[in-house]
């Protein structure tokens, strides 16, 4: 199948509905064009070298380091050394994009030893597990709240329903939950318990909502979020804690964000681009932001911006391209989150107030097609990331593990991801990555991972969809 030949439409939809479509793409597009003109000939196809080093090595780019990057050495060249000058042939931008491919083919070659299952036995992360199902039958089910007589509440996506799992079996969808905008990435997403719901029984639910009214004949929507109570299987008292006016609805099915983090009295959420990513910079728009209210709607009077004349008043951080995992470190407090970048570049941040996390003026990605998005990593008064995967990994949810069954894990970040179907164990020491590794591949696309009040780790987990759970093995 030639890609260049599929209409434009069915790429979109690839793009917002298929999370593998960045690792699909990898050796593809204009930049790859760019390298078979400007540099096959010289470091050949595979990139391991030929007349020139391999791009692969990193021993072999002696040139480049602190003093000289790779955009500068590639623009200026190094003519003794038989590197011929771009400049006035290629763009900043586009020399960018030639390093993220780079760094593609890179990581394939030294990507970290993924585990394989012996007759269902892992052996990875220190310890021998099985991942046993608990929940089947669904349909792209994003994630799971547990209750504590001990059944699960599970979101499905599309369906946008929303299922009370208890006793062993799984209940017909839960009557009377609100309108749900199924679109694009949209859907039924987030379900989460308030942490008082023993007293208050308070439900949580964040989806994309589709607004009234319609706007130059389209269909548009936002990120919503609302709390209730279930009722002998009846959602009720419903209560509306999260809604952005009308004209700042899109009909892009783009970049929802979501995941509900609870914080002393305080709701943090996140909300992504919504495919603007420009919006993302933009502090009147609640586009591509952390935001911070309080678990019933009120916004704080402390927020960061809430005394800039204009800025969204519940915008914690900035410049966040599409939030998909948020979490509190278990003692630190520490609030963090996966990004799910573009075509490279997804990110593990540390999110602190105020500041300006940098999508899309900077960026270690580019666009699906091969084309750059940004020729800077960097800028400043904007944030690094303090992990990013190139290729993406097509990060999704992520928990910090506090159970029993696995005491090595204890206070480690577990991270999913949708393309790369891994679970990612990452040990975090003083607020920075200390360790990484994978502890389980190819058991479907990670889409949530969450603390089980029995002490296991679960995962929810597309294609196949169920809900599944890590058990040491005898």
């Amino acid at each position: 199948m030639c890609l260049n030949r599929i209409p434009l439409y069915i790429l979109i939809f690839f793009v917002l509905t298929n999370g593998s479509f960045s690792q699909n793409r990898i050796g593809t597009g204009e930049v790859k064009e760019i390298y078979e003109q400007y540099c096959l000939s010289c470091h050949a196809a595979d990139l391991k070298g030929g007349l020139g080093n391999s791009l692969l090595d990193r021993s072999t780019w002696k040139m480049i380091g602190p003093d000289l990057d790779f955009i500068d050495y590639v623009l200026e060249g190094q003519v003794e050394l038989g590197m011929p000058a771009y400049k006035g042939v290629l763009t900043r931008a586009q020399v960018r994009s030639l390093e993220v491919y780079i760094e593609e083919k890179r990581a394939m070659d030294d990507a970290l030893p993924a585990p394989v299952a012996n007759e269902g036995t892992y052996e990875s992360g220190g310890y021998r597990f099985k991942l046993e199902t608990v929940v089947e039958g669904l349909e792209i089910p994003w994630s799971v709240a547990f209750l504590p007589s001990g059944g699960l509440l599970i979101t499905e996506r599309d369906t946008t329903d929303l299922h009370l799992y208890q006793d062993g079996k799984l209940h017909p969808r839960v009557e009377g939950i609100p309108d749900v905008w199924n679109k694009g990435q949209g859907g039924l997403m987030e379900v989460a318990l308030h942490p008082d719901y023993e007293q208050n029984a308070w439900i949580y639910l964040a989806y994309s909502g589709r607004s009234p009214e319609n706007t130059e004949g389209k269909e548009v929507g936002m990120t919503k979020i609302v709390r209730g109570r279930i009722v002998d299987h009846i959602w009720t008292d419903q209560e509306l804690i999260f809604e952005t006016p009308t004209e700042m609805h899109s009909p892009s099915g783009a970049h929802f964000g979501t995941r509900l983090v609870f914080q002393d009295d305080y709701l943090f959420f996140g909300i992504g681009d919504r495919g603007n990513m420009n919006s993302a910079q933009d502090l009147s728009l609640p586009n591509g932001k952390i935001h911070r209210i309080f678990d019933d709607g009120r916004i704080p009077e402390d927020n960061p911006f809430a005394e800039k004349p204009d800025a969204y008043p519940t915008i914690w951080t900035l410049g966040n391209r599409n939030p998909q995992g948020l979490d509190a470190h278990p003692v630190s407090g520490e609030l963090w989150e996966t990004e799910h970048g573009p075509r490279g570049g997804d990110e593990l941040n540390l999110i602190e107030p105020g500041l300006n996390y940098g999508w899309p003026v900077i960026s270690y990605g580019m666009n699906y097609n091969g084309k750059p998005i940004t020729d800077k990593t960097e800028a400043p008064g904007m944030e690094q990331p303090e992990w990013q995967w190139t290729p993406s990994i097509a990060v999704c949810g992520i928990d910090f593990y506090e159970g029993d069954r696995f005491p090595e894990w204890k206070n480690d970040l577990f991270v999913g991801g949708l393309a790369s179907q891994e679970l990612w164990r990452i040990q975090i020491e003083n607020g920075e990555v200390a360790s990484k590794e994978i502890i389980l591949k190819d058991e479907g696309r990670v889409r949530d991972v969450a603390n089980g009040p029995d002490g296991y780790l679960y995962v929810v987990l597309n294609k196949p969809d169920k809900v599944a759970r890590l058990v040491p093995a005898e």
